[in-house]
């Protein structure tokens, strides 16, 4: 995929195509909070984290499947939605099992991956049932990361479906501001197809895209959705401070582009 030049932020909606169109690149001159730059000091801090917002409320029907397909992205809505509808507690290795299985085809999910250049990446919302999970496909703009962040007392599974991710993991720290800069704790690339596993009991984490000429997507699980409702909390490196954020607004909404 060819590095994003100068003409493509001045276009409203662009596809960048190498083999095959894969990530639709969109600039909005209102595109709401999106971190675009790394959370320091020395820069202004951040009102919120692009985390999805609590305002929408539909409750798509399951998506349908035609005779005995495998592995195709519909399926595997359905299959979350349906164990996640069916128990009271999340059976993650049953979720685990899910994502891992399902073998990432750009066909499958190119509608829902919204880029934009001028964003560290966006949050696309691809499904959700309200109050039980959210699911989101995010693309991360060529060697742009997330701030750290914790996950609002939820689980969150996440599948690289392209090009590839690196985790930082941190320490959450005893008293934020006050123990110096956070403790990193674990370093860990993730390649498409890849599955892992966060929640706060495992710490704080941080996700970057490595490449600087490539866009990645990732699909994202949280149960319950709760950063979408509450927010959470973004972290500074430096000086262990916490700060809670509240989300933005989606950047898609299955598949469209609010005006």
């Amino acid at each position: 995929m060819s590095p994003i030049k100068s003409t493509a932020v001045r276009t409203l909606r662009t596809s960048l195509i190498s083999r095959s169109p894969r990530v639709v690149v969109t600039t909005e001159r209102n595109v709401g909070m999106a971190a675009t730059t790394r959370f320091r000091p020395s820069q202004p801090t951040p009102s919120s984290l692009d985390l999805p917002p609590n305002t929408i409320q539909h409750k798509p029907a399951l998506l349908p499947t035609h005779g005995k397909i495998q592995n195709t992205f519909d399926s595997l809505i359905n299959n979350l939605t349906t164990t996640l509808t069916a128990n009271p507690s999340p059976p993650l290795p049953v979720l685990h099992n899910l994502l891992r299985t399902y073998t990432s085809n750009s066909l499958h999910w190119s509608k829902f991956a919204h880029g934009n250049p001028d964003k560290q990446y966006t949050r696309n919302l691809v499904y959700e049932v309200p109050g039980l999970f959210n699911l989101l496909l995010l693309v991360w703009t060529p060697g742009k990361e997330s701030p750290v962040h914790d996950h609002a007392d939820s689980h969150c599974l996440m599948k690289v479906l392209q090009g590839s991710l690196t985790e930082t993991r941190f320490a959450i720290p005893q008293n934020p501001g006050l123990d110096g800069p956070l403790v990193q704790t674990s370093r860990k690339n993730f390649e498409s197809n890849q599955v892992t596993y966060m929640a706060d009991s495992l710490g704080l984490h941080e996700i970057s895209n490595p490449s600087q000429t490539e866009y990645a997507v990732s699909l994202h699980l949280y149960t319950p959705p709760n950063a979408a409702l509450r927010g959470c909390h973004i972290y500074d490196i430096q000086n262990g401070e916490a700060k809670h954020v509240m989300q933005c607004p989606y950047d898609s909404v299955q598949g469209k582009v609010p005006n």
